[in-house]
């Protein structure tokens, strides 16, 4: 008999009266700087736990990153912002921002189903990254960030999911980024039911791809006990999801001038025109981007585009790649993924304060992705962007 795919997790649930402070921003949705700020703000703030390489401003090591996130975690637990380990349990976490809300069943979601198929990924993982989320998994020992998982929308797990919400959640609060986040415990005999219902689902990797490879990473090297066969998932229906873009910064112009970009693109089969100052640089459709360099925006327009081909892949194969000389794997610091949440008004101002070219990139279709998924196929990393985003630092699961 098949492993079901979801199962009750036992959990630390931050404080309530700590929530606003500790629960972090996503953490790709805040600059450097801005996380340098907030950690500087506040010690308590989750960030100090989610620290990558990329914000040790002092040349720490992978290593050393590791254990001062490892050192922050076991600071907050003996300040007493997290509870004790919750009796196993499934929780409906729900994120509001604006007049958009999306509902998820936290639960551990087993691993063996990215081995079996029944977890699909969309998009290619960048080796160094994943690695060091194994590190942190294995130092940190805990799960602190719910890998986002979608799920095709089925009205029993609905009904199941307003019956809980109806009721009075353990978390209810917002912090100044205005995401209103909601947390339920599921009751024993509803748990049945979802995990009932979950159990023979495919889901799909939405947010957290690199999380499950380390995951499965960390699990794999320690023999595969089945205590480690887990890792921390948020599962939402797909209809309740909204997509955006990863746009594009390259920090160089990899020898070019304005003129040269231009005639190079366009040898790859792009018309290339400038774009006046009353026109909107968004792309307007798939097959065509926005170009910013030099304080100047220009349209980018594919000439030669099979109509299933992505545009993150177009980019990439007849752009980055032979333009610019960027591999998609190659950790040379010279590619720069900024979410579409940050605004075209970003690319701008970073790109004129920094030097470089930014590509502005239109957003994947959620029926396209998961055609492509279905199809066995991924996307390079970075591909999309999904907000409203699960957050840091409200679930604490051993690991």
């Amino acid at each position: 008999m098949t492993q079901g795919l979801v199962r009750r997790v036992a959990t630390r649930l931050v404080k309530p009266e700590w929530a606003a402070r500790v629960v972090s921003p996503a953490y790709d949705a805040v600059r450097p700087a801005q996380r340098a700020e907030l950690m500087a703000q506040d010690p308590y703030v989750f960030l100090h736990v989610t620290r990558s390489p990329g914000d040790a401003t002092d040349g720490s090591s992978v290593e050393e990153v590791t254990e001062q996130n490892a050192a922050a975690l076991d600071w907050l637990l003996s300040e007493g912002v997290f509870t004790e380990v919750r009796p196993p349990a499934l929780y409906v976490y729900r994120l509001q921002s604006g007049d958009h809300h999306q509902s998820a069943i936290v639960a551990d979601v087993c691993l063996a189903g990215v081995e079996d198929g029944r977890i699909s990924p969309h998009e290619r993982v960048q080796p160094h990254r994943a690695e060091h989320l194994t590190a942190h998994v294995a130092t940190v020992s805990a799960n602190s960030s719910p890998v986002a998982l979608g799920y095709q929308d089925d009205p029993g797990v609905d009904a199941i999911v307003a019956e809980v919400t109806a009721g009075e959640p353990l978390l209810d609060f917002e912090r100044e980024d205005g995401l209103h986040q909601t947390v339920w415990e599921v009751p024993d005999e509803r748990a049945a039911a979802l995990e009932d219902l979950l159990a023979d689902k495919h889901l799909y990797i939405i947010d957290g791809h690199h999380r499950v490879a380390a995951g499965a990473e960390h699990w794999r090297r320690s023999g595969h006990p089945p205590e480690q066969a887990y890792v921390l998932g948020a599962l939402f229906p797909t209809g309740q999801l909204r997509v955006s873009s990863f746009h594009r910064r390259v920090r160089d112009l990899h020898g070019h001038d304005v003129a040269s970009l231009c005639d190079a693109i366009a040898a790859q089969d792009f018309s290339v025109r400038p774009l006046g100052p009353d026109e909107d640089p968004a792309p307007p459709e798939p097959g065509t981007f926005g170009m910013y360099v030099a304080g100047s925006w220009y349209q980018l327009v594919a000439f030669r585009r099979h109509p299933a081909e992505f545009d993150v892949t177009l980019l990439q194969e007849r752009i980055l790649g032979p333009v610019f000389g960027v591999e998609e794997h190659a950790p040379s610091g010279r590619l720069e993924y900024l979410p579409g949440s940050v605004g075209l008004d970003h690319l701008t101002d970073i790109t004129d304060r920094h030097g470089g070219v930014a590509f502005a990139v239109h957003p994947v279709q959620l029926s396209q992705l998961t055609a492509i998924v279905d199809r066995g196929q991924t996307l390079p990393p970075k591909s999309t962007y999904f907000e409203p985003k699960v957050r840091s630092g409200l679930f604490l699961t051993p690991r």
